[in-house]
This record gives structure tokens, sequence and C-alpha cells, in this order.
């Protein structure tokens, strides 16, 4: 089959949790065929049961032949802004001086870790971005015995702002993706992040609903703008009967049909 024609498979990858959906090419694609699986004994610390648990779905003939997105969660992701070098760098220099901000941010475990740089022009801030060096070559090798073509492996924090930009203000505004337990936050100034902030919150929903709102109320209290979270729907349902002033970024989700990050996926490569 023809690369041009082939289907695309989108996946989302989290420690506890894969989601899987496949839809053709074409003008409006609809999604043929799709799962959620759950990874009992997944954790934060060790990606190996996530990928053990992938490679048994994949097993399917269902989800065969085909170009491969897949979505990391963020939990497996690192984030550092990168100000303007004082000097002119070249592309090493630009890599070194990343490496040096985040082993600065998150210490020396990142040292191995594969560093990729957002491409700016000369002058301006830029985004760095770290996930594990053997992630990639993992899903590679799992791949190509089912003749899957890996064509885009991307953080959840990057899919889900992609996705719901052009909804958000330009300037002064944060905003907040949430999953199972992590909170990723980037503030975006002049069209740009400026900066990021991600958390670990508890098991208990409740809790980390409660830890949301007081990152609103601090946000508010240092007088930056408008605070906009993107997070299931379950979770939002929850907010609003709780009498949550938090703005919800909200999309068409009829009885909460698909898995929320199959559908933020979707939305972002539509």
């Amino acid at each position: 089959m023809s690369p041009l024609w082939r289907d695309e498979l989108a996946i989302y990858l989290a420690p506890r949790k894969i989601a899987l959906a496949r839809r053709p090419r074409g003008v409006r694609p609809r999604v043929s065929v799709a799962a959620e699986v759950a990874v009992p004994d997944g954790s934060i610390a060790d990606s190996a049961p996530a990928l053990a648990k992938l490679a048994e779905v994949l097993n399917e003939p269902t989800w065969h032949d085909a170009s491969v997105r897949i979505v990391i969660a963020d939990p497996w992701a690192r984030f550092a802004i990168v100000p303007p070098a004082a000097s002119r760098l070249d592309a090493q220099g630009h890599q070194a001086h990343a490496r040096y901000l985040l082993a600065d941010t998150y210490g020396d475990g990142l040292a191995d870790w594969i560093v990729a740089l957002e491409d700016k022009a000369p002058g301006r801030m830029s985004v760095a971005c770290a996930m594990p060096s053997g992630l990639k070559p993992a899903l590679e090798d799992m791949f190509s015995p089912r003749r899957l073509n890996l064509v885009s492996m991307q953080p959840q924090l990057v899919v889900a702002y992609n996705a719901w930009r052009r909804h958000l203000p330009r300037d002064d505004a944060w905003f907040v993706t949430l999953e199972d337990g992590w909170l990723s936050a980037v503030h975006v100034a002049k069209g740009a992040w400026d900066r990021v902030h991600m958390a670990r919150l508890s098991s208990d929903p409740g809790v980390e609903l409660e830890r949301l709102q007081a990152f609103g109320r601090l946000t508010r209290a240092s007088g930056a703008g408008r605070m906009f979270v993107e997070a299931p729907l379950w979770l939002r349902e929850r907010a609003k009967r709780t009498g949550s002033d938090i703005e919800w970024l909200e999309a068409d989700e009829a009885n909460g049909g698909s898995p929320h990050e199959l559908a933020l996926l979707l939305r972002a490569n539509a």
C-alpha cells in the first residue's frame, strides 16, 4: 500500500493507560476502531509495563499497516524555556545550552535523555523538550514487524496546546492540561511560551481539583491573566458541581464517547 494512502493510527501512551484509534486517510476521516486499555502495574518511574502492554495490544491485526502518530504522557517529558544565547551558537551549542538548563531544573537524571529544541529565529526564546532516550527506539522496534511507520511522537502538553491555541489569548494567559496524577501548565506571553510548570498530583480526584483551584487562585493573586484548563470530561463535570470558576476548554464529546486523550489527538491532527 502506498504511504500516501495508509490509514493513520493515533496512540496515547501513559504510565497507567493506553488509548488507540484508527482512521482511514481522506478529506473527513472517521475513526473506524478505537480502544482504551489500562496498565494495572504501570508507573511514572518505568515505561516498561506500558510498552509491554502496547506490544500486546498491537499483536491484534486490526492495528497493523498504518502510519502512527503517538502522544507521550507528560510524566515522561521535561521542558525548559531557553532564553536567547548571549553569543552566536551553532546547533551543537544550542543543544548544550538547552541541556544545561534542563539539568539545572531537573538534575543530572536527564543526562542521557533525547533533547528536541524548538526552531526559533536568533534572539528569540525557544522551548526545549527532553524524553527518555530509549523510548523512541523501543517503539520503532515494536512497530516494524507490524508494518507500522512512526511519523510523529510528541508530548501531551505540546499536542494539547496546539489543539487549543486558536482559542487562547496571545498574551498573559495560563494553559493547563491534566491527566492521571499529573499537571502541566504553560504561560503564554506575546504568543510564545515563557514559563512551564509541571507537578505530580494525588491519585485522589478531589485533591487534584483542589490543587488546580489553588493554582488558579495563585495566578490571579500574582496578577497573571486568565487560566484555561484542558481536562477529561469527568473532571470538568465534577468541577462544575463544586462551583469552580476555572475556565474549562470543552470539545464536543457526546455521551463521553471517545477517550479524552484520543479526541484531543484527533482534533490536533485533523
